[in-house]
């Protein structure tokens, strides 16, 4: 891969790992404000916030091996 294509790659998942970062705050923030009237509410944003959290470790491992 061209060391500017890795560059723009590297980038480009930067800003997606930070976004998505972004969106596991919000719901945090989402939680400590508008507190879930059931369990199953909170459990439903807990997953949503793990499966964000292994998204934006994903993509930490893809930029860890473009180098």
């Amino acid at each position: 891969m061209c060391t500017d294509t890795k560059e723009s790659l590297r980038i480009f998942l930067t800003r997606q790992r930070g976004d998505v970062e972004e969106d596991i705050e919000t719901i945090s923030s989402y939680i400590s404000c508008n507190p879930p009237q059931t369990t199953g509410e909170l459990l439903k944003l807990r997953e949503l916030q793990r499966k964000y959290r292994e998204i934006a470790a994903s993509i930490k491992n893809e930029i860890v091996k473009l180098g």
